[in-house]
């Protein structure tokens, strides 16, 4: 088999937030949007309590990206968190409260890039980028029509080149069931990073496993922690090896950080031989071909 120049691992550091969206986002008819003061407190203390776990790990055990759930950032602290990135000298994720413009609501995500990024410590303003949400959920339109706004669909997928540490595919809770994104991502990626708030955890894991298996690459899940469901898979060949990561259980506020493949993984999305009873990985899917950048 080829030797390929990737690194052996990508760490990701997920920290699950635990915002309540009954206390976070006034369901009533007023025109309130975002958040309310008191979880936007709670939950950048909670982001804090994160990032100083990360940073006081050995530099060896420092993650390279940092995912945090679904509209979990204060719009006001989006500047900090690009302080912070460059602080801790790690790729930042992290969903973003509502934005409104005019009288429509986008779903986004910030992607925070240090500047010397994957060297620690970056110094300088790091760079960012944001990717949204395609497909709101029955639950956001409700909220939306409430409010006498509607949901602005992002219309782009994106994948995201770490260099020596793989590409990346990105998506937010519901467009993680968009099969169109898998047909594009099949064979493109070795890493999927999904950001949540979902109640239906159960879902997450077999699709996780599914889409694991379809697109051949590793899944990580950040969801909120007010219902837990945050979860990391393998397509590895030996089951105890699948579930790197698998956290459940409501209203729990959690940190971690996992390795995941990635040389092992290109080098096997490469391959075009099959017959291997010493297989680190499962067997590609059907129709499975490698599409390098």
């Amino acid at each position: 088999m080829e030797t390929s120049d990737k690194k052996d691992y990508l760490r990701i550091g997920l920290i699950q937030t635990s915002i309540d969206q009954d206390l976070a986002w006034d369901l009533v008819e007023n025109t309130q949007i975002n958040m309310s003061l008191t979880e936007e407190l709670r939950v950048w203390s909670e982001i804090k309590k994160g990032i100083s776990y990360l940073k006081s790990e050995p530099e060896n055990n420092h993650p390279h990206i940092v995912i945090l759930p679904e509209l979990t950032v204060p719009l006001s602290k989006e500047y900090e968190l690009q302080k912070i990135a460059s602080k801790i000298g790690a790729v930042i994720i992290a969903g973003l409260d509502f934005s409104e413009n005019n009288e429509s609501v986008e779903n986004k995500a910030v992607v925070i890039i240090p500047k010397l990024w994957p060297k620690t410590p970056s110094y300088g303003i790091a760079r960012k980028f944001y990717f949204g949400k395609t497909f709101f959920s029955y639950s956001e339109n409700n909220f939306f029509n409430k409010k006498n706004r509607v949901g602005k669909p992002w219309p782009a997928m994106y994948i995201l080149d770490a260099g020596a540490y793989g590409t990346i595919g990105v998506a937010i809770c519901s467009d993680f069931f968009d099969i169109e994104r898998f047909m594009i991502y099949k064979g493109r990626i070795q890493h999927m990073l999904v950001i949540a708030y979902n109640k239906d955890v159960k879902s997450y894991y077999f699709l996780a496993e599914a889409i694991s298996r379809l697109v051949y690459c590793n899944v990580a899940i950040c969801n909120t922690g007010y219902y837990g469901g945050s979860m990391v898979f393998s397509p590895h060949s030996d089951d105890y090896k699948r579930y790197i990561y698998k956290h459940e259980g409501g209203k729990l506020f959690a940190t971690q950080i996992v390795n995941l493949p990635v040389k092992s993984l290109y080098d096997e999305q490469k391959s075009d031989s099959e017959i291997d009873e010493n297989k680190t990985f499962k067997a590609k899917p059907p129709g499975y071909k490698f599409k390098d950048f």
